[in-house]
């Protein structure tokens, strides 16, 4: 396989587990093809655009889940499934239901940096492992930092509206889309990846982007 330049545009949400599951065996078929240059471009969608901060996660569970047993039931299949990725989901320690727009204007922000995937990665972790509360701005200004994003930009973009017109814009591009869930992952505007697909799949997207195979095969 020749020297190849591949998009991938990935719309995704930080309280999706499924999105890191993704995200992981994404970086798994990148690392079995490392003769691909590849740009990523982090596409915000939030999964519950209305969701009030503060909400403690274990209301909002079985709220949202028909029950704590239905709750633990989802919960113990999606922490399997991550720990056989080499990724640790602690349900027990998630903190709130957070609204992520602060999260994705963030995340944004970091792109000017190309810093995108290590915030979203610190992000991930925190609200997933180490119970953060990812609608505390201060928390997120020390992930940020932590990231390598400026201390002045990240305040200056938390205490504004600052990208909270590129989310929404993003959010109508996956409406026209059709794009009803995450993570969604685009290869060369031209394959679509639906979910947090094997990372068998992800290779065969990558080589079919990159020309190395027919989509069809």
């Amino acid at each position: 396989m020749s020297d190849t330049t591949i998009t991938i545009d990935i719309f995704s949400d930080i309280v999706c587990p499924w999105c890191v599951i993704g995200g992981v065996r994404l970086e798994k078929a990148l690392a079995q093809r490392p003769e691909l240059t590849v740009t990523r471009t982090w596409h915000p969608y939030m999964l519950n655009p209305t969701q009030p901060a503060g909400v403690r996660w274990a209301d909002y569970a079985v709220q949202r889940f028909g029950g704590a047993a239905k709750a633990k039931e989802i919960f113990g299949h999606v922490t399997s499934v991550a720990a056989s990725e080499g990724i640790t989901f602690d349900y027990d320690n998630v903190a709130t239901a957070a609204n992520t727009r602060d999260c994705h204007r963030l995340l944004l922000l970091a792109s000017e940096y190309e810093q995108t995937w290590p915030l979203a990665t610190a992000l991930y972790n925190a609200y997933f492992r180490d119970g953060v509360d990812l609608n505390d701005q201060q928390a997120l200004t020390s992930l940020a930092v932590g990231a390598g994003l400026p201390a002045d930009r990240v305040a200056a973009t938390l205490a504004s509206d600052d990208y909270s017109a590129d989310v929404d814009q993003s959010m109508a591009t996956a409406q026209r889309l059709n794009i009803s869930g995450v993570p969604f992952f685009i290869f060369n505007q031209r394959f679509a990846v639906s979910g947090a697909q094997p990372t068998e799949i992800m290779l065969k997207a990558l080589d079919a982007a990159s020309g190395a195979i027919d989509i069809q095969s």
